[in-house]
Formats: C-alpha cells, sequence, structure tokens
C-alpha cells in the first residue's frame, strides 16, 4: 500500500514549525521543529492547533496535561539531541510524542 504525504506549515505566534506533514497510511501528523530555536511545547502548541485548525486560545491548555517547563527541559535541554528521550501525552483527543529529535507525533486517539 502507498504511503501519501502532505506538507503543510504551520505557525503559531513567532513559533514555526520546519514542516508539518500527514501521513494517510498510518493516518499521522508529524511536525519538525528546530529545537535551538523554539521550545518542544511551543511545537506541540503550533502543530495541535494546526492540526484541529484552531486557534490555540481555544484549545485545552497544555499545561493542564504536563509541566511545560519540565517538557522542555527534557527534549531541549543541553545534549538532548543525542539522548533519543520522547515524551507522550494525550490532549484534545489526540495522543501526542515529542522526541528529542525535533518531532512532534500527533495521532487520533482511538476510542478518545
Amino acid at each position: 500500500m502507498a504511503v501519501y504525504t502532505y506538507n503543510m506549515s504551520a505557525t503559531f505566534g513567532s513559533t514555526e514549525l520546519e514542516s508539518l506533514e500527514y501521513d494517510l497510511e498510518s493516518r499521522t501528523y508529524l511536525a519538525s521543529f528546530d529545537g535551538a530555536t523554539t521550545a518542544a511545547s511551543m511545537a506541540v502548541v503550533a502543530a495541535l492547533s494546526d492540526v484541529l485548525g484552531v486557534d490555540p486560545t481555544e484549545m485545552e491548555p497544555l499545561g493542564s496535561v504536563i509541566d511545560t517547563d519540565a517538557l522542555d527541559a527534557l527534549i531541549d535541554g543541553h545534549g538532548a539531541a543525542e539522548s533519543g528521550l520522547s515524551v507522550a501525552f494525550p490532549l484534545d483527543g489526540y495522543e501526542l510524542t515529542v522526541s528529542t529529535d525535533g518531532v512532534v507525533t500527533v495521532r487520533e486517539r482511538v476510542g478518545a
């Protein structure tokens, strides 16, 4: 079966994702961001708001499901890119995974 990928762009305030792709086969969005210039928490908000097609102020606050300072420290911390660490959590009916390689994965939760 072929995999179809659609490239989109997402911006939230001054936060711009490098890319936002949708994999039709896995029904997963993949957002790339530069951890040197974009906090992981801001990349999550930008990606999910674009996926939902809403203003970030209309979403459940990210801070209600995860400590954003801790997320940023884990993902954006010194030497984090080499660690291969990822953090997963639910938000607004989606399962989000943020990894130290600068990727936010957004997947619809089954039964959410």
